[in-house]
């Protein structure tokens, strides 16, 4: 089944090809977006609401990273496809004191890199394993998203797995 979501604001108009799976792809979709939390279809067929959530402005430059690399093919591409005059919202929670971002480092890179100030975040639940990202990331200096490494496809991918699995081998110990 093909299920297109088109967001405006905190809405999602829903275009598909078959209704059978549009519960499951809604709660899948909201589970990755939950500051998204009205869904309905072009032709009014169907229409789900959630709790909404808190979003809120936070300046890009205080938002502590969780990753090391970005990889620039993804970059690109973004960035060619952007329009950054768009709302964009990032899950973020307080750890330390300080708002760290949980993900969409890619994106908020670019938006960073295209003089926005400012972004929209909400507040989610995070991973154990993002307070030892947070210690890595402030070890290499990295402490905004501009200080964020962008490398090459293949650097990218050999530096971020070949972490990945020196984390994982220390986890198992």
């Amino acid at each position: 089944y093909h299920y297109e979501f088109m967001i405006d604001g905190l809405t999602a108009t829903i275009r598909y090809d078959n209704l059978e799976n549009i519960v499951y792809a809604v709660n899948f979709y909201h589970e990755k977006n939950p500051y998204i939390y009205i869904y309905k279809t072009e032709d009014d067929t169907y229409y789900q609401a959630f709790e909404e959530i808190q979003t809120f402005k936070l300046p890009i430059d205080i938002l502590q990273p969780t990753k090391f690399f970005i990889d620039k093919s993804n970059y690109d591409l973004i960035e060619k496809n952007i329009d950054v005059d768009n709302e964009f919202y990032f899950p973020v929670n307080i750890i330390n004191d300080e708002y760290v971002l949980l993900d969409g480092h890619t994106l908020l890179s670019v938006l960073a890199n295209n003089y926005k100030k400012m972004v929209n975040v909400y507040m989610v639940d995070y991973e154990p394993e993002i307070i030892d990202f947070i210690y890595i990331a402030k070890e290499q200096n990295i402490r905004n998203i501009k200080s964020v490494n962008i490398l090459k496809h293949e650097e990218y991918e050999k530096l971020w797995n070949m972490f990945l699995n020196e984390y994982n081998e220390k986890i198992d110990e």
